[in-house]
């Protein structure tokens, strides 16, 4: 075979068994994300099982590396992958459910490894045994065929920016499936040709000694195998933390998750290259303004905008994985010890995912592990390649710091922390913006100015990022009396008294609900449920109406609307997290459940599964309540699943739709859903305003309606209700299409609530007195119907 074909079959090879594991991935994820509620520790939990499977696989082929001849290898691994067609196509199986009253992080990785566990084995020990296969080979880079490494990456960049834009938008699951098979055989195919060099006369077996011209550098330490594996850890646990943190408040979606992975594999495809474009100095010094940028956004209390912030985190990511992967390149062996280095390096990768996915949330109440490895990866800039930064800072705590040391470690975080005492008073009590950014600029100034001061600008960062946790920043207050914290699969949770008069429930970053805590007021509905609500309304149509009524909602929260409460009206709750309902029935905590009434159930699982359990046409009303923090999972809020939703309505029932939330605008994706379906939607906002003769103020919130019948129509325009709106670029969600980018941001509630506050003006009930807006436009609407 001459040099050019050679090197077709062995990168094409590498390249389509990288991009059928990294097509699977998000594949297989998006399967399981309806049975778990769409929460972000799905992607984790995935991560980390393809991780390990990743370091299976590299054993493998390390393993059978050292004890088979490549030719006997060869016949082994394609054996292996025809094996692997029995279980194809992938699939979920028939009634396939997670546990309802404990962790499912196992059953998720038990179900996983029977579903793809096996392909995803033999596919992982395809890129070191190629690689090893054509060190054997006559070709003039044989003793150096770490360049083949790009071919593989190659393929995983391909398939990582086709999955959200090609593969997702055009192929439903089955249909992924099925193609995902086709590949798969083709590569048997390309194994076959690319098998056949080491068959020849001419093949020279790779491990042995003179089958590599160049010498062996130096021997392989076991200092020298931690620096590899610390240097994959880190960015591997960067990656998870990065992508939750992320998807925890915007959405979790294969297109949040594929971001952070599409610039990890990127790092490794640069870091691997036969040219190197980037100067690790110069990528440490664009590391530390991002980490800089970082802490003063968290110092000004999260003012800066969400699109900045995100961008933010992708690129500190991006240079802090490619600080690591560099060093790690540049400390990689002499081709005869390929198999392990990859083994090593896929052995910290998998420490990564274990660490964030598994270790993390049962040892860390708070989410630590992202600003925690931000700070190990901040001490790592600047040091000699040769030296492992690990060993220097244990050396360094083992013999004492010398003064001046010292007084580099101290200086600027005593210089923060005496800003932020100071002026605490001032940030609490007033929003401050320009204040609050003034501090977050000279921080900011300060720290860049010491970016190339290793211990300094190291301590100072790690001070900051543990104190004022990413994402966290506006919710310091909430950290005094708590009354509840504990963390699971599903985030954080908090129950706090966020005054002397008012409890909160906090999931990860977002309020889920208040309550009074005085008693007289125990009953008075708050937060986003209160009499000035949207949700108001549609309560207030079904009082209206005679005989029994049962009442849906997805998401139990605190149980605030079991206070809607008329005779004959009980409830369901559907509710995924069983620490959310033990907490709302609990009435140390909260007394809604208990207090109001109303009959109810609390329906554990993942909402759209188990209301499709339930009768068609029994609901007089569902409210679609779901948040994981303030991310709604999107497989709620599709063509699918609104269909189901009025399925399961009585004909003159309601949909509603809370949509409130901080950084996405999901009005035009339900009115495009509305459109299509041929349902009339129509939105409502309301500010946060406060409750008469109470010392309460309610949220500000968004709600949206879907309205099967069309008599309905008038009793909500009354009252202020009005068609929903469209953005251009935005469709309907369907189970295989969604676009989050396109609803960043919230411009559509913005146009909404300035339309709606002027028409409330014109009509003579634009409120001086907020608590006169409910009051006054029921009058109106008394006025207009003609009573």
């Amino acid at each position: 075979m001459n040099s050019r074909a050679l090197i077709g079959i062995y990168s094409l090879t590498l390249l389509l068994s990288a991009a059928l594991l990294f097509s699977v991935q998000p594949m297989f994820s998006k399967m399981i994300l309806p049975l778990l509620g769409g929460t972000p520790q799905v992607w984790n939990t995935a991560m980390v099982f393809f991780q390990i499977l990743l370091l299976a696989g590299y054993a493998y082929a390390h393993l059978t590396s050292r004890l088979l001849k490549p030719s006997i290898q060869a016949v082994l691994h394609i054996i292996l992958l025809a094996l692997c067609l029995v279980v194809l196509p992938i699939a979920i199986p028939e009634g396939a459910r997670p546990p309802v009253d404990h962790d499912p992080t196992f059953w998720q990785l038990s179900l996983m490894a029977m579903v793809v566990g096996g392909p995803f084995f033999v596919l992982s020990g395809s890129a070191p045994m190629l690689q090893r296969w054509f060190s054997g080979t006559n070709h003039k880079d044989a003793d150096n065929p770490y360049f083949l490494y790009g071919a593989s990456n190659l393929g995983s960049m391909s398939a990582l920016a086709a999955y959200p834009f090609i593969i997702e938008p055009y192929l439903d699951l089955s249909g992924q499936s099925v193609f995902w098979l086709y590949g798969f055989c083709a590569l048997i195919a390309l194994f076959i040709g690319a098998a056949l060099p080491t068959f020849g006369k001419s093949y020279k077996n790779p491990k042995s000694e003179e089958s590599i011209s160049e010498p062996d550098p130096a021997p392989i330490t076991w200092s020298l195998r931690l620096k590899w594996i610390y240097l994959s850890f880190l960015p591997s646990s960067l990656m998870l933390g990065v992508t939750s943190f992320v998807t925890t408040d915007i959405a979790s979606v294969p297109l949040i998750w594929i971001i952070p992975l599409a610039l990890y594999v990127s790092t490794f495809i640069i870091v691997f290259a036969r040219r190197q474009i980037f100067k690790l100095d110069h990528v440490f010094i664009a590391q530390g303004v991002l980490l800089a940028f970082l802490t003063a956004n968290m110092l000004a209390y999260g003012r800066f905008p969400v699109q900045v912030m995100l961008g933010t985190h992708m690129l500190l990511f991006f240079t802090s994985a490619l600080a690591c992967h560099m060093l790690l390149a540049a400390a990689r062996p002499n081709a005869r010890h390929l198999t392990e280095f990859y083994l090593l390096m896929s052995f910290g990768g998998a420490l990564g995912g274990i660490f964030n996915a598994i270790l993390a949330p049962h040892f860390f109440i708070v989410p630590l592990e992202y600003p925690f490895v931000l700070a190990l990866i901040a001490f790592l800039r600047y040091s000699d390649q040769a030296k492992f930064a690990l060993r220097e800072t244990i050396t360094r705590l083992r013999t004492g710091l010398h003064t001046e040391g010292m007084n580099a470690i101290l200086t600027l975080p005593a210089i923060i922390f005496a800003i932020l005492f100071v002026f605490q008073g001032y940030i609490l009590a007033f929003d401050g913006k320009i204040f609050l950014l003034g501090i977050a600029a000279f921080i900011f100034a300060l720290t860049v100015a010491l970016v190339k001061t290793r211990w300094l600008f190291g301590t100072s960062v790690a001070f900051t990022l543990l104190l004022f946790l990413p994402g966290y920043e506006v919710e310091g207050t909430y950290l005094n009396n708590i009354k509840f914290l504990d963390r699971n699969y599903f985030g954080v949770i908090r129950v706090a008294d966020f005054t002397e008069n008012e409890r909160v429930l906090i999931h990860s970053t977002t309020t889920h609900g208040s309550q009074p805590i005085e008693e007289k007021y125990q009953n008075l509905k708050l937060s986003y449920y209160g009499t000035g609500s949207p949700i108001n309304d549609a309560f207030s149509l079904l009082d209206g109406r005679s005989g029994d009524q049962q009442i849906a909602i997805l998401g139990l929260g605190i149980g605030v609307t079991a206070c809607y409460t008329r005779e004959g009206r009980s409830f369901d709750f559907f509710e995924i997290d069983k620490d959310i309902a033990d907490i709302a029935e609990n009435p140390e905590y909260f007394t809604y459940l208990s207090k109001c009434g109303s009959p109810y159930q609390i329906i554990l699982g993942d909402a759209r599964l188990t209301i499709n359990d339930q009768p068609d046409s029994r609901y007089d009303l569902i409210v679609v309540d779901a948040f994981s923090s303030d991310n709604i999972p999107a497989h709620l809020i599709t063509q699918e699943a609104v269909a189901l939703y009025l399925k399961k309505l009585k004909p003159e029932g309601v949909l509603i739709f809370n949509i409130s939330n901080n950084h996405i605008d999901l009005e035009p994706v339900l009115t495009a859903i509305g459109q299509k379906i041929g349902v009339a939607t129509y939105a409502k906002v309301s500010d946060g305003k406060a409750v008469e003769g109470t010392p309460f103020t309610s949220y500000a919130s968004h709600f949206m309606i879907f309205l099967p019948d069309a008599k309905d129509e008038s009793y909500f325009t009354d009252r202020f209700w009005t068609a929903g709106m469209n953005r251009d670029g935005v469709a309907a969600w369907s189970d295989r299409y969604s676009n989050i980018i396109s609803i960043l941001s919230p411009k559509v509630s913005h146009q909404r609530y300035k339309t709606q506050m002027a028409a409330e003006k014109e009509a003579g009930i634009g409120a001086t007195d907020p608590a006169d807006t409910q009051k006054k436009t029921e009058e109106k609407a008394i006025e207009n119907s003609g009573e």
